[in-house]
């Protein structure tokens, strides 16, 4: 039986997971781990995965992290390295 569905109703489809473009023979392989998340189906696309970073991808990963870690220890001496004003203030800061 057909359903009715418009830009109201929201259908999510379930099938098997796309692996993406492929990748040259040189390149390193991605992490084939895919998963569906529903609350994410209601707003888009629900699968996660597969992951490729790279060289690339890692090194962002690696300074993103250290912009934090700077960032957040230059922002908790501002309030005299004590956690509980940090929180009290972490909007203005």
């Amino acid at each position: 039986m057909a359903r009715y569905q418009n830009i109201f109703t929201q259908v999510q489809l379930r099938a098997a997971p796309e692996m993406g473009v492929p990748l040259p023979a040189s390149d390193e392989p991605r992490i084939k781990d895919t998963a569906f998340n529903h609350l994410l189906g209601t707003i888009g696309q629900a699968q996660i995965g597969p992951i490729y970073l790279g060289w690339t991808g890692i090194a962002s990963l690696i300074f993103g992290f250290l912009w934090f870690e700077i960032v957040g220890l230059n922002m908790l001496a501002s309030v005299g390295w004590d956690p509980i004003e940090f929180v009290r203030q972490l909007p203005w800061l």
